[in-house]
């Protein structure tokens, strides 16, 4: 298991937590793509990189050109879920429960981060596998989005 994390790991015991390795956003920051929508994403097509949205549109178009390349990765921040409420928080899972559909229905590929700011945010594994079970995710989907991470930062 693998995890993006905002702060320095260096005092922390990650094997713990049920991490095989926290990377720490600091340091990976050049290998994160952030960019606005899916539009933007596809100037990414042919690179390995980790792509993260500021918004889930739901562009199938987009989507599809992205996953035929099979070179880039789409990186869904769990912390917008766990740290927003009330309908801001449901419209957010409808928008990333579409777009995992899409992504698996094209074959592309996506990576969960939840970037704590403190080691009292770091979810576990386990609980990150859980919330992409909310998302519409199977437990092997889950565990393969989690491992993605490595290919792409190592």
């Amino acid at each position: 298991m693998f995890n993006i994390i905002s702060f320095s790991s260096e005092s922390f015991d990650f094997a713990k937590a049920g991490y095989e390795r926290l990377y720490e956003l600091d340091k990976v920051k050049n290998k994160i793509a952030n960019v606005k929508n899916l539009t933007e994403a596809t100037n990414y097509k042919n690179k390995k990189t980790l792509v993260m949205l500021q918004e889930f549109d739901l562009e199938e178009g987009a989507i599809k050109i992205i996953a035929e390349k099979k070179k880039a990765c789409f990186l869904i921040d769990f912390s917008k879920i766990i740290n927003t409420y009330g309908v801001t928080r449901a419209i957010l899972l409808s928008k990333l429960r579409t777009f995992l559909k899409f992504c698996n229905k094209f074959g592309a590929y996506y990576a969960f981060a939840d970037f704590a700011k403190n080691e009292f945010e770091l979810r576990s594994g386990r609980e990150l596998m859980h919330i992409s079970l909310l998302l519409g995710l199977n437990l092997g989907q889950a565990k393969f989005a989690i491992k993605m991470m490595k290919h792409y930062l190592d």
